[in-house]
């Protein structure tokens, strides 16, 4: 179980970077004003919303396992 439980904590890392970058996104007022990059931006915070859905779908899959 070692290395679920390894794969887990990487997955809670990696879900603290997404989570981080998107809050960046959502907060940066520098990029305001152009339609090109605002569209650009809303697909990226839309991209990093869904990885951030699928790594809590597999944390709350998996983190079950690593209790056993």
């Amino acid at each position: 179980m070692a290395a679920i439980h390894d794969l887990i904590e990487d997955w809670i890392q990696f879900r603290s970077v997404l989570q981080r970058q998107l809050k960046l996104l959502e907060t940066d007022q520098t990029r305001k004003g152009a339609p090109a990059v605002d569209v650009a931006s809303e697909a990226t915070k839309a991209r990093l919303r869904r990885c951030l859905d699928e790594m809590n779908a597999l944390l709350k899959q998996h983190a079950r396992s690593d209790l056993s």
